[in-house]
């Protein structure tokens, strides 16, 4: 048995990493708000950005894996506090990364948004070039975890599932709409490589029991525009897809310059660990079955090589 400790334990990600892991291990979570999840669960509450509350719970926990998956996501939000973006997911990771017991291995959960976004499927050793705030303090925290522990996991990603409820993610969102008989304007010109949060939490677990270090790209398998995502959840779900409509980035007025490309190749990843990465399609299947599902069903099979 591992001690493990989680921040954003309550956020998508880290709940899910959470329910995973608490079925064979001693996990602490660290978050701001309640923990949802239907396993009892130790929860330290504060702000991490706090460094006598990130002292205590670095105490409390000993964590001999620490996961932060902890960030400012909201890609605007970061736009328009670029200071408080940096603080969070640059200085507070490199502050983390310092302070964890020496021989914890950090793992940092971070995103496809370090590209430029202008070529597809991008590989660990392409140069990073963030068109965003948000972006480039998330790679901030890519160089702070780099510079203050060689035993690291660096994670890039982008991953979708079912939340708390208490705030609603893009594929909530959009199954929401669908269902309830709405027509969804969709960009046909912006592609990323989507992948469901459980496969995510598996192939984390993979990446973190087989003693891999450094940095990966873990996404799914298909290169699909926002358009094509939503037509194949409503394909999946049995609803209309007349009701996805084309859209073009170009013609929106959004508060950060987005990159048009955030495909990631995951081939480094399938290479060292032998897994392979699902498609679009096989996600959507998995996100619906587990709509409804408590935590640790959803869960349920995640195996544990740690």
């Amino acid at each position: 048995m591992l001690s493990i400790a989680v921040s954003g334990v309550s956020g998508l990600l880290g709940a899910h990493v959470a329910a995973a892991l608490v079925r064979h291990h001693r996990v602490v979570g660290l978050d701001r708000h309640p923990w949802w999840g239907d396993q009892p669960l130790t929860v330290l509450h504060g702000d991490l950005m706090d460094p006598q509350f990130r002292a205590a719970s670095l105490a409390e926990a000993r964590p001999e894996i620490f996961i932060h998956c902890a960030a400012m996501v909201n890609v605007d939000a970061c736009e328009d506090r670029p200071e408080l973006a940096y603080a969070a997911n640059g200085v507070l990771t490199g502050a983390l990364a310092r302070e964890v017991p020496q021989d914890c291995l950090f793992v940092y959960v971070t995103t496809d948004g370090v590209f430029r976004g202008d070529e597809p499927f991008r590989r660990e050793t392409d140069l990073p070039c963030p068109r965003t705030v948000y972006g480039r303090s998330k790679l901030h925290g890519e160089w702070e975890t780099e510079l203050a522990t060689d035993n690291h996991l660096i994670v890039r990603t982008n991953f979708f599932g079912w939340s708390s409820g208490l705030k609603q993610t893009s594929a909530e969102w959009l199954f929401s709409a669908l269902s309830s008989g709405a027509s969804v304007t969709l960009f046909d010109d912006f592609f990323f490589t989507p992948l469901y949060v459980v496969d995510l939490v598996e192939r984390l677990i993979a990446l973190v029991g087989g003693g891999h270090r450094g940095r990966f790209h873990v996404c799914g398998q298909d290169r699909v525009s926002k358009h094509e995502f939503g037509i194949g959840l409503a394909a999946v779900a049995g609803l209309p897809t007349t009701r996805v409509q084309r859209g073009s980035i170009e013609a929106a007025t959004l508060r950060a310059p987005r990159p048009r490309d955030m495909s990631l190749s995951s081939a480094r990843f399938q290479q060292a660990t032998g897994l392979t990465v699902p498609g679009c399609e096989q996600g959507l299947r998995r996100f619906l079955a587990d709509r409804g599902r408590p935590l640790s069903e959803r869960v349920a099979t995640v195996p544990q090589p740690l």
